[in-house]
């Protein structure tokens, strides 16, 4: 009887392979389709100088309730967050960019917008207030790579300058014997050594704050803002009120329009969304609430990202989100979605699997007794019958009694069968006794 071998070798041909894809399956479930999120995550900040790097603390403290360990890398450049998220040997998965560095093929998606950031234009003492006069002037926006120099250069060219038309002062010495940029450049415009300054920052910017204040400096809008920004859509408007720098200086003097650029919350495709959604909610908390030119709840948007979206933040803003991750913190959640969704089912299958097995085993060989049985029935329903009307085929009954008995002699039954087994002996028996007797008369 093959079962019965197979029921001897249970441990070996059924057993064990079952342990063994319980094990496959765990490991395949925590390492591959629910991977725990990182419990150590990096920000990459840009320059210390710049607004990134208070953004980049403020997520860090954040995260940090949330049990996520932070480290935050700060580079020399304006665009460095952007720079160290593409580069593949960096550790950073988190960043911040402005729209104006997007570009078709980059290989990082946006969790939401964050934030804008106008691009202050300020002229000196004496300069027209219109870019359109502003032929021959001495520029000054920063590094050639920087969103605010590339924002300029844009602006001239809608104004109808050429780049022969003006001077970018970027370089050491003539001016003021350093690069010039942030407060340097604020004073060389205070000094009229310069005659533009293009500034992509928020309000609370040392340059613009500076700048602001000054009475001989203006601060200039953006004619025709609508073109531009049909014509390069990273770039994006923003109305500037009277009054809205300061109410009782009427700074500005009248209704600007500026030329924004939008900050957008990046990551590499990779990072985790357990993590994405981490960080969409120490966005809202960080971003939601009103500030200069901003509304409350205005950001984080997921509308108009000049990155593309991330799957993980297309889900995150129709409300689409583990329910576990409302009822715990970021490490439980995860823990008792994995337990939930793939340790217990798998540890569930397994053990139905190794309780099912013997009672399968079970079930085969109760149904190899019930045949026998079923065959000494049949048999002693035809002993009256062939001994009345047919004597001789007695002898026929006698050996398939024989045979019966010699298959259930050789049957090797596991030792909790053995009463039944002894049973079906003494029931054999007794049938060819009687079958005997029979032959006798």
């Amino acid at each position: 009887m093959k079962l019965l071998l197979l029921y001897r070798r249970r441990l070996w041909l059924f057993y064990l392979p079952l342990l063994l894809c319980t094990v496959a399956a765990l490991w395949w479930s925590v390492s591959i389709w629910k991977l725990l999120p990182p419990a150590k995550v990096v920000i990459a900040a840009g320059s210390l100088q710049n607004g990134y790097a208070r953004l980049a603390q403020r997520y860090a403290e954040q995260l940090e309730r949330q049990g996520i360990n932070v480290e935050i890398l700060y580079s020399e450049s304006q665009g460095g967050a952007l720079e160290q998220l593409l580069d593949p040997s960096s550790a950073a998965t988190i960043g911040f960019a402005q729209g104006i560095y997007a570009n078709v093929g980059q290989a990082v998606q946006a969790l939401a917008v964050v934030g804008q950031e106008p691009v202050w234009t300020f002229a000196a003492a004496g300069r027209p207030n219109s870019l359109t006069l502003a032929k021959g002037a001495r520029v000054v926006a920063g590094h050639s790579n920087s969103a605010s120099h590339i924002a300029a250069r844009l602006m001239l060219e809608h104004a109808g300058l050429k780049a022969a038309d003006y001077q970018f002062e970027d370089g050491k010495g003539a001016l003021t014997g350093s690069p010039l940029g942030g407060l340097s450049a604020a004073e060389a415009l205070i000094d009229g050594r310069i005659d533009l300054l293009f500034e992509a920052a928020g309000k609370d910017a040392p340059v613009v704050q500076l700048l602001t204040e000054q009475s001989d400096v203006q601060l200039l809008g953006m004619e025709n803002a609508g073109a531009l920004v049909a014509r390069d859509r990273r770039l994006h408007t923003m109305l500037l009120p009277q009054g809205a720098i300061e109410f009782r200086g009427d700074l500005p003097p009248r209704d600007l329009t500026l030329i924004a650029l939008q900050t957008h919350l990046l990551v590499r495709p990779n990072v985790h969304p357990a993590l994405q959604r981490a960080l969409l909610n120490a966005a809202i908390d960080i971003h939601e609430m009103p500030t200069f030119l901003q509304r409350h709840g205005q950001f984080p948007s997921f509308r108009g990202t000049d990155f593309p979206l991330s799957p993980t933040a297309k889900a995150y803003s129709v409300g689409d989100r583990p329910w576990l991750e409302s009822l715990f913190l970021y490490g439980t959640a995860q823990r008792a979605e994995l337990l939930l969704y793939a340790i217990a089912p798998i540890l569930a299958i397994a053990l139905l699997l190794l309780t099912w097995i013997p009672k399968l085993f079970d079930w085969r060989i109760v149904a190899e007794l019930n045949h026998f049985y079923g065959d000494l029935k049949f048999l002693e329903s035809e002993m009256e019958s062939v001994a009345t009307e047919q004597p001789m085929e007695l002898r026929h009954l006698l050996e398939r009694l024989d045979t019966i008995e010699r298959q259930v002699v050789a049957l090797d039954l596991p030792d909790e069968f053995s009463e039944r087994w002894y049973t079906l002996r003494e029931h054999l028996a007794a049938a060819q006794d009687r079958l005997l007797k029979l032959r006798a008369r």
